[in-house]
């Protein structure tokens, strides 16, 4: 080879030095990777002496910040996001459920990690442990939390890279199964009816809001939408009830932090679709004239359907208790929550031949494929007694 021709030749950098070239459109170009990254990342400048400056001070940078981030508990920096960041950017309901997933899934296993040695291992490990104990959703939202954190801590220099890129959810089927839905059968729900009449000798009702709970066998809303309804919600002339707000339990909290004290926090509906008009059939129409009765006869004057006899709103933890007793009046021994009675509705509406189309905006649900993937054994259960029918034609 000509000596002069080898002499010209650029000679090479080693890994992680960079190399610096210019453009066709004159710009110059750094370009930078070390054994931390997995993409390799790009300065751009108009001379060569520029681009050679942000070089140097990527690379001081990057051996400072992760020196620096060796010496940071994890916790100690997800905490600081979350209540500096997080907590105001977000629904103060949805603030309780982040800071749930991180107080129960993920501050027990990275909380005394340090923030710079954490590695994409560490955090599929995580993952690949909670898809065998938590179904998809769960884990899916615990993945998302650690790459809010680590996109924060990358932006701001602290660290490299962010870990969580490298680190993927297993298949749907390796998640530990959801629980199978359970609903009232036809002779259930006469049952729970029957238990709302129910009197003392005194000519009391037993249960003072059980027609609560028959009215949301009726409708299907949830429990949180039938807290926050008024009674100027109903309709009783078009037999209708508008949908337009949720009551939620939200922790009170101080600089941030909760107090142990939770409070009623009423808001819009999670969705847009969750915004609906639902017809009201003779049963829920009566549920809802009774408790009126009820009401009047117990001098309850407040405007919310929900309403204690002090006249203030009643909550989850007291509606759930409600259930609990009518259950064991109507002697139904399943152990169903408030949620199941809203699919109870939902399953008897399309046995009853109401198009899943339309049961989709009775439920509020914010796209088809959520009523179909929730209800798909009740389709499936009338397609096969469809075909028995053909059958026997």
């Amino acid at each position: 080879m000509d000596t002069a021709k080898s002499n010209q030749k650029i000679k090479s950098r080693s890994y992680g030095e960079g190399s610096i070239y210019q453009r066709k459109d004159v710009r110059w170009v750094a370009k930078y990777k070390d054994d931390t990254m997995s993409k390799p990342r790009y300065l751009y400048g108009k001379t060569e002496s520029e681009v050679k400056r942000k070089l140097r001070e990527l690379k001081r940078d990057a051996a400072r910040g992760i020196a620096e981030c060796k010496k940071i508990f994890f916790s100690e920096y997800a905490e600081k996001w979350l209540y500096m960041f997080k907590l105001t950017s977000v629904e103060l309901s949805s603030f309780d459920h982040y800071e749930m997933i991180y107080k129960n899934h993920i501050k027990p296993v990275l909380g005394d990690y340090q923030l710079g040695s954490i590695r994409a291992s560490d955090i599929q490990n995580l993952i690949n442990k909670k898809s065998r104990d938590y179904s998809y959703p769960i884990v899916k939202k615990i993945r998302s939390l650690l790459a809010e954190i680590f996109q924060y801590a990358y932006t701001e220099g602290d660290i490299a890279k962010n870990p969580v890129d490298n680190v993927v959810l297993p298949k749907k089927g390796l998640f530990k199964p959801s629980k199978d839905i359970l609903v009232l059968e036809d002779e259930e729900v006469r049952r729970l009816e029957e238990v709302a009449k129910m009197q003392t000798k005194a000519g009391h009702p037993v249960l003072t809001h059980a027609d609560l709970m028959v009215f949301i066998v009726h409708t299907g809303l949830r429990c949180g939408e039938v807290l926050a309804l008024k009674w100027s919600d109903i309709d009783f002339s078009k037999r209708t009830v508008t949908v337009s707000k949720n009551l939620t339990r939200i922790k009170e909290r101080e600089q941030g932090k909760s107090i142990h004290k939770r409070m009623n926090y009423v808001k819009g509906t999670k969705t847009e679709s969750g915004k609906r008009v639902v017809p009201l059939n003779s049963k829920a129409v009566e549920a809802l004239k009774h408790l009126q009765a009820i009401y009047k006869e117990y001098g309850i004057t407040s405007s919310n359907v929900a309403s204690s006899k002090n006249n203030t709103p009643l909550n989850n933890a007291r509606m759930h208790r409600l259930l609990e007793r009518m259950l064991k009046h109507a002697h139904i021994d399943k152990p169903l929550t408030i949620h199941q009675l809203r699919h109870t509705f939902a399953t008897r509406a399309l046995k009853a031949g109401v198009a899943i189309s339309v049961v989709s905006k009775w439920m509020g649900h914010a796209n088809i494929s959520t009523t179909y993937n929730t209800y798909i054994h009740v389709l499936e259960s009338e397609r096969a007694e469809a075909e028995t029918l053909l059958e026997a034609m």
